[in-house]
C-alpha cells in the first residue's frame, strides 16, 4: 500500500483524498485552516443552486456509497430548482428556464421567434464546444500539444466573450452571456467565448438544489457529507497543520518531514511556488497570471414571510410564475429563488432560501476582489497554456486546484481531483482506472 500526501484541503483536496483512499492507498490529508473545504466551506460561498451534479455522483460512487443513496442515509435529496429571474439594467426582467422546449416558449413569447432561434442556436454550439473541452482537463489531460489550431478555432479561444455578445443583437442574451465571465471571476472582454459554454450546462443538466427532510438547506452541508466519506475511508486528516514545504517523496510541516510515495497538491498556484522553492517553468508562466475576483458574499437570516411562506416576493413569484415543468411536484413554498441583477460592472446574485433555517445569500460580483483560492483569472487567450499542468516539474506530484485547466467551478474542482487521481494511482500500480466510456453515465 502506497502512501500519498494531499496537501490542501479544498474541495479538489479532499475528493482526491476520498479517491486515492478508496483505491487502496494511505492518504494523509493537511490542510492549513481548522476546517476541510476551503473557501467553499464559508458560509454561502457554495452557490445553493447548481447546474452540473454529475461529478458528485461520480465522485461518491468512486469512493463509496453512491450519491443518491449517501443523500438519503442523512435524509438529504438533490431535487429540481425554479429557473433564475434575471433582471437587466433597463429594468426589464426574464425568467428563464433551464428545459430546452421551456426556453424555446418564453423567448420566443419575450425575444421573437427569430432571436429565441439564433439563442436556440447559439447555446447547440455551445454545447458541441463542451464536447471539446471536456477532453481538454476535465475528462483527459490537457497538455500543451493538445490545443491544436484547429481546436482553437472550435474553442473560439481568441474571440472574447464580450465579442460575442455584441455580436448576438440583443441586449437581454448579451447580459446572460456577459455574466458568465463575471460569476467566475473573469471580465468579458478578456473571457473567451467558450466560457459561455455555462449556459448550455444548465440547459442540458438542469437546476438543481439540496433539501434535508424536504427543507432546503444550504449546499455547504455537501462538504460535511464528503467530509464523512473521508473518515469512512480512514484518510488521515491534518488540519491546522499546514505543508511548509514539498519536494520528490518528502513533505514538510512543523511536526517533521513526512515520507510520502506520491503528492497532490490542491493549494493555489502561488503557494505551489513558495513551497517548491519555484520551478522554472511555472513560475515563468505564473508570472503573467492573476487570481479570479471572487465575489462578495453576504449571508443573512431570510425575512419573516420568507422563512415562513417560501419567498414572498413579488420578484421570487416571477420565479415560480415561469415554465416550472422539472419542477412539477415541489412545493413553491420549499423552493430556492435565483435572482440576478445584471449591469455594466458585474453581476449580483442573491439566492433566498425559505423554511426554518431560511437564509439570504448575495454573491456581489461588482465588488469582487482578488482572492488565489478562487482560481485564475482570464486575462488573454494565452492564460488557459499559463495555467498549472497536471503533471508538474517535481516528479511524483500532480496537480488540482481552481487554478487547474479544467476551471474554477466547483464542479471543475471536483474534474480536475479525479484526473490527479487517475495519474497519481497509474503511476504508483500501473493500473488505470480512468472510466471507459461505457462504464461513463453523466445525468
Amino acid at each position: 500500500m502506497s502512501t500519498i500526501g494531499v496537501v490542501g484541503g479544498s474541495l479538489a483536496g479532499m475528493a482526491a483524498a476520498a479517491r486515492l483512499a478508496k483505491a487502496g492507498h494511505q492518504v494523509l490529508l493537511f490542510e492549513a485552516g481548522d476546517r476541510l473545504g476551503g473557501r467553499w466551506a464559508e458560509s454561502g460561498a457554495l452557490p445553493p443552486v447548481f447546474t452540473f451534479p454529475a461529478p458528485w455522483r461520480d465522485l461518491f460512487r468512486k469512493s463509496g456509497r453512491p450519491f443518491d443513496a449517501e443523500l438519503a442515509r442523512s435524509g438529504h435529496a438533490l431535487v429540481p430548482a425554479t429557473p433564475a429571474v434575471h433582471h437587466f439594467a433597463d429594468g426589464s426582467s426574464l425568467t428563464l428556464p433551464a428545459d430546452r422546449g421551456d426556453q424555446w416558449a418564453v423567448l420566443s413569447e419575450a425575444w421573437g421567434t427569430p432571436a429565441a432561434a439564433r439563442w436556440r442556436d447559439l447555446l447547440d454550439d455551445l454545447d458541441e464546444r463542451w464536447q471539446l473541452l471536456r477532453r481538454l482537463g476535465l475528462e483527459d489531460e490537457f497538455t500543451d500539444a493538445a490545443l491544436t489550431p484547429r481546436r482553437r478555432q472550435a474553442l473560439g479561444l481568441n474571440h472574447s466573450l464580450a465579442r460575442m455578445a455584441r455580436r448576438f443583437g440583443h441586449p437581454q442574451a448579451a447580459a446572460l452571456l456577459r455574466s458568465t465571465a463575471w460569476r467566475i471571476g473573469s471580465r468579458p472582454e478578456r473571457a473567451p467565448e467558450f466560457v459561455a459554454v455555462r449556459l448550455a450546462l444548465e440547459r442540458t443538466f438542469g437546476r438543481w438544489q439540496l433539501t434535508r427532510d424536504g427543507a432546503p438547506v444550504p449546499a455547504t452541508e455537501l462538504i460535511d457529507l464528503l467530509t464523512a466519506r473521508l473518515a469512512l475511508r480512514r484518510v488521515e486528516v491534518h488540519t491546522g497543520e499546514p505543508v511548509t514545504a514539498l519536494a520528490e517523496g518528502t513533505l514538510t510541516t512543523a511536526s517533521g518531514t513526512v515520507a510520502v510515495d506520491a503528492i497532490v497538491a490542491t493549494v493555489n498556484p502561488w503557494e505551489y511556488l513558495r513551497l517548491t522553492g519555484g520551478e522554472p517553468t511555472l513560475r515563468r508562466r505564473t508570472a503573467w497570471t492573476r487570481p479570479a475576483l471572487a465575489p462578495r458574499i453576504t449571508v443573512m437570516p431570510a425575512p419573516a414571510e420568507i422563512a415562513e411562506q417560501g419567498s414572498g416576493s413579488g420578484l421570487a413569484d416571477q420565479a415560480r410564475s415561469g415554465s416550472l415543468s422539472a419542477v412539477a411536484g415541489n412545493r413553491s413554498d420549499d423552493m430556492v429563488t435565483e435572482h440576478v441583477q445584471h449591469t455594466s460592472t458585474g453581476v449580483k446574485v442573491e439566492y433566498r432560501l425559505p423554511g426554518q433555517a431560511g437564509q439570504v445569500i448575495i454573491h456581489d460580483h461588482t465588488a469582487g476582489t482578488p482572492d488565489p483560492s478562487f482560481g485564475t483569472r482570464w486575462t488573454s487567450p494565452r492564460t488557459w497554456l499559463r495555467q498549472p499542468p497536471l503533471r508538474p516539474e517535481t516528479p511524483t506530484v500532480t496537480l488540482a486546484s481552481a487554478s487547474s485547466r479544467g476551471g474554477n467551478d466547483p464542479w471543475a474542482q471536483l474534474l480536475s481531483a479525479a484526473l490527479a487521481t487517475y495519474v497519481t494511482h497509474e503511476n504508483l500500480t500501473g493500473a488505470d482506472i480512468r472510466p471507459t466510456n461505457k462504464a461513463v453515465k453523466v445525468r
